[in-house]
């Protein structure tokens, strides 16, 4: 199997080249030949979205590739978004993968090219979740046999929901509002989770979310993990905050394994999910 490693979002610190070798190396084990983009690392300085875009149309151009990671995060992900070619993106046998930030690419290759994307941080090989991300790794990512089993759900409202699973990060999805990237919500299952982000900022996402007309749309909200207001124990906590603002009768279902942490799996964007209480 043939694969990419590349970087749609900001630029990565030098520190962590270390990091993407070994990382490198872990994948080859796997029996994967990677490709590394010259555009992963700093400096940012007349690196255009285009040219992250161009880079990224190389791997989907491949007809041999199979795998692209994003391991970028940050800001700036959105800025490859018009110069993306989704015909051939549409073709391709490629699948792509991110998370956070990549939340913007994950959900426009959707909306615009009709294929699906990952949900999945691949570097979470490196950490101190390393062996279990491994098994997973073998498992599911390269066999491409994720389910909705994985995501070991918790009803919090309702007890079942069904859709194609759109959304990711809270903050980067809203990036989307208003642009032709902004996937149809008709029918789906919302997914929303962040890394940072105050009980403020998160009653703001919500909210525009709610004055969006998103919550009259979906069929569930599906939560994951909210690393710095769990950290911080902040309240309300957003599972209050989601059933406070968006309708009563909305399901809402919560899982640990989507989000920033080191134990974090994959969900598929654009799939149909039916996820059931137990």
């Amino acid at each position: 199997m043939k694969a990419a490693l590349t970087a749609c979002s900001d630029p990565m610190l030098l520190y962590q080249r270390e990091n993407i070798e070994r990382l490198k190396m872990l994948m080859e084990k796997e029996g994967l030949t990677v490709t590394v983009s010259p555009y992963l690392f700093e400096p940012f300085r007349g690196l255009s979205g285009k040219d992250k875009a161009d880079d990224l149309m190389r791997f989907f151009s491949d007809p041999d590739m199979d795998l692209i990671f994003d391991v970028s995060g940050g800001d700036i992900a959105n800025s490859v978004l018009e110069w993306l070619d989704y015909d051939v993106i549409g073709k391709s046998r490629a699948l792509f993968c991110g998370y956070s930030d990549l939340t913007t690419v994950l959900n426009a290759v959707y909306t615009c090219a009709g294929r699906e994307t990952l949900n999945y941080q691949i570097r979470n090989l490196l950490y101190d979740n390393a062996g279990a991300a491994a098994e997973y790794f073998r498992e599911r990512i390269l066999h491409k046999s994720v389910c909705a089993d994985d995501l070991a759900c918790r009803f919090l409202r309702g007890n079942a929901m069904h859709g194609r699973v759109l959304g990711g990060n809270i903050r980067c999805f809203l990036k989307l509002a208003g642009t032709p990237f902004f996937p149809n919500l008709r029918g789906a299952v919302l997914l929303l989770e962040a890394c940072s982000g105050s009980v403020m900022k998160m009653t703001a996402y919500l909210h525009q979310l709610r004055q969006l007309g998103a919550f009259d749309k979906i069929n569930g909200i599906l939560l994951g993990t909210f690393t710095e207001m769990e950290q911080k124990g902040a309240a309300p906590a957003m599972p209050q905050l989601v059933r406070e603002i968006a309708p009563p009768d909305l399901p809402i279902a919560e899982t640990r394994y989507i989000g920033h942490g080191t134990d974090a799996r994959a969900v598929v964007i654009g799939r149909e999910y039916f996820l059931e209480e137990g």
